[in-house]
């Protein structure tokens, strides 16, 4: 479990960062992508973001509890 939420992490950061690049994109053009308004790519930016976090602090304290 705790390798799968290490890999899950990274991605869930890396899928943050695209969003939030499309959504200034977006935001500085003033249109929309796909039919998704800026301020929905930076909610769905804000909501990976709280992803890595939530899985970071699970590998830290499943860590701890294993005593590594």
């Amino acid at each position: 479990m705790q390798r799968f939420v290490q890999v899950l992490m990274p991605i869930a950061t890396a899928v943050a960062v695209i969003s939030i690049v499309i959504g200034i994109i977006s935001r500085l053009a003033q249109t929309t992508v796909a039919g998704i308004s800026s301020l929905a790519f930076l909610r769905f930016t804000d909501t990976c973001l709280l992803f890595a976090i939530t899985f970071a602090l699970f590998v830290l304290v499943r860590g701890k509890l294993e005593g590594k």
